[in-house]
Order: C-alpha cells, then structure tokens, then sequence
C-alpha cells in the first residue's frame, strides 16, 4: 500500500469527514444517516492511512514527486 494522498487532500478529505458526520448525527435521518455516516467514516480512515483505493485504481497520486 504505497501512499497516495497528499497534505491538501489529507485536510480536504478530513473537512468532509467532520462535514459528513455533522450531517449523518444531526441534519438528517433514516438511510441518509447511514449514508453520510459511512462517507464520513471512509474520508477519515483514507485521510489517515494516507491511501485512496480508488486514487490507487486511476494512478492518481496528490503526495507530488516520490523521493
């Protein structure tokens, strides 16, 4: 598993996740809650395990030049 996101996208992915989970607790209900819930919860554990399996699928990588 070779990190593929950078910084910006790292704080990025953390924002929805907070976003995500905000609204999955209070702005919605039923499925939705579910929904938003799991988006958050993925846009966390990819914001801090540094790797995006769909990034990874299309060879986009965020880090800039490997050293």
């Amino acid at each position: 598993m070779v990190p593929n996101v950078g910084s910006t996208d790292r704080l990025v992915r953390y924002i929805l996740a907070v976003v995500f989970l905000i609204i999955a607790f209070f702005g919605s209900s039923g499925i939705w809650a579910w929904v938003f819930g799991l988006l958050g919860v993925i846009m966390a554990v990819t914001a801090t395990l540094n790797f995006c399996p769909i990034w990874a699928v299309f060879k986009i990588n965020t880090r800039g030049k490997a050293s």
